[in-house]
């Protein structure tokens, strides 16, 4: 399901978005909460009482705006989250280095867009249970998904920050090219400068989307403790505010009821990714 977002005020230089939960579809025109919803959970703070302010940026397929509406696996997921606490959802658009310290500082509820959790993230804002995991993933037309097969080809590209980089490196060592885009890397591919690419899955995924490439395939990297990254793998989450716990177990709450009637699962083959990375296991931290 796609949802259509209604324009509001301004906050600063960025236009807010808003979307109605536990509406009909005409009051979701209106942007207004039925009167009769009752939330899963009582006693919830946000911001603005009966809104969800959520700090955003573009990051297909995680979350995204298509034509007026926001869509993405971790937007649906949201979305569903603010309509079972009878929550509007108010989407506040901004540079990515800035959506964590949103929250922080108060200035969103929460964010979304494949954000680990890591340890130094934890030291900041309260992380929430797993939604999904992002993988290591390897692209390539030879279909590999293990680090032997990865080693033996001739040029590998990866981009520069992603997680493992160093571990990349000492593996491959001159047949690594790192790319400080991954549209960058992908083009390398596309044109057979390199043999595999290697990404998170998410990226994979939508570049594979955006530019095909005949009998390539997305393969998650088996465990390896080569690379620490495909065996400690990264879990996204939606984080709040360290003085803010009511929020956050309820968002707990509402995550492993989705988990469990099966919507993330759903959510994620349709967004392109193996129903698998809907049970994330135990939480680590990066």
């Amino acid at each position: 399901m796609k949802y259509r977002l209604i324009r509001t005020a301004a906050l600063g230089a960025a236009a807010a978005l808003l979307l109605a939960g536990c509406s009909t579809a005409a009051e979701e025109a209106s942007g207004a909460v039925s009167e009769d919803c009752v939330p899963v959970h009582e006693g919830i703070e946000t911001i603005t009482p009966g809104v969800l302010t959520v700090a955003h940026y573009d990051y297909p397929p995680f979350a995204y705006m298509e034509e007026g509406e926001f869509v993405g696996i971790e937007g649906e997921i949201i979305a569903k989250i603010a309509e079972m606490e009878c929550l509007d959802l108010k989407l506040v658009p901004g540079d990515s280095s800035a959506m964590i310290t949103s929250v922080q500082t108060g200035r969103a509820d929460t964010t979304l867009g494949s954000w680990y959790r890591t340890a130094e993230r934890a030291e900041v804002v309260r992380l929430s249970e797993p939604v999904v995991t992002s993988p290591l993933s390897i692209v390539s037309t030879s279909g590999i998904s293990t680090v032997d097969e990865l080693a033996e080809l001739d040029a590998v590209g990866a981009g520069q920050a992603l997680v493992g980089i160093e571990e990349l490196q000492g593996l491959l060592g001159a047949r690594l090219k790192l790319y400080s885009t991954n549209d960058a890397e992908f083009a390398d591919f596309q044109s057979g400068r390199i043999e595999g690419a290697v990404l998170g899955l998410g990226a994979a995924v939508t570049l594979m989307e955006l530019y095909p490439v005949e009998g390539a395939t997305v393969e998650p990297i088996e465990p390896d403790e080569r690379l620490s990254a495909t065996v400690n793998v990264g879990q996204t989450n939606f984080p709040v505010n360290l003085e803010n716990d009511a929020l956050g177990e309820a968002i707990d709450a509402d995550i492993a009821a989705l988990r469990e009637d099966g919507t993330i699962a759903e959510l994620a083959e349709q967004y392109g990714f193996p129903a698998s990375i809907a049970e994330p296991g135990e939480a680590n931290l990066l």
